[in-house]
């Protein structure tokens, strides 16, 4: 006597309730994995400008000379202007005191930083523009003048998710998360 087999399965609509609560789980976890990827490419942007002015007072002070942080759109020279920080920067020791804002003949580039994903921006503000320099002490300034003032990392959520890394003449930094060197709420 042969025995009756059972086909076991989900039913139409068992596997319509199974696809419903997976679209649902899909919809509330791609906004917030978004937002995590975000804050990674910030938090990434950020770290790289800190491990540059890191390398560059390191430098100063280990060759005992002005080591200079620029930004640059070509990545051999330091450009002004229209260029933004967020188009790359060079970190670079000065062979002389004399012209800390441009790359001289005799100076050496130590590393260049390409320019940042299209939706990160970074804004300076303070007497910090196109460049920051570094003194043989690991101050900040040039030989005349200190140098303090907040390089703003923003992306497209705006200020409220703004990072500020705040440069003092000291030759130290903070990130902040809400104010510039100032006190003033960070801008994008």
């Amino acid at each position: 006597m042969l025995e009756k087999q059972r086909i076991t399965g989900f039913t139409l609509f068992e596997l319509l309730i199974a696809m419903a609560i997976g679209a649902i789980i899909v919809v509330l976890g791609v906004p917030s994995f978004s937002g995590t990827l975000d804050n990674q490419r910030m938090t990434s942007a950020t770290n790289e400008l800190i491990m540059s002015l890191n390398l560059a007072k390191s430098e100063a002070i280990k060759r005992v000379t002005y080591v200079t942080v620029c930004r640059t759109n070509d990545f051999k020279s330091c450009t002004g202007g229209t260029t933004s920080w967020d188009d790359g920067w060079i970190v670079f020791a000065n062979a002389t005191t004399a012209n800390l804002d441009s790359i001289d003949e005799d100076d050496e580039v130590i590393r260049v930083y390409p320019a940042l994903r299209e939706e990160l921006t970074i804004t300076p503000t303070g007497t910090i523009d196109g460049f920051i320099s570094f003194r043989p002490s690991g101050t900040i300034g040039t030989s005349a003048a200190n140098l303090t003032g907040t390089l703003t990392t923003c992306d497209k959520r705006g200020a409220s998710k703004a990072r500020g890394i705040l440069l003092e003449a000291s030759g130290q930094w903070h990130v902040s998360h809400d104010m510039d060197h100032d006190g003033a709420d960070l801008t994008c």
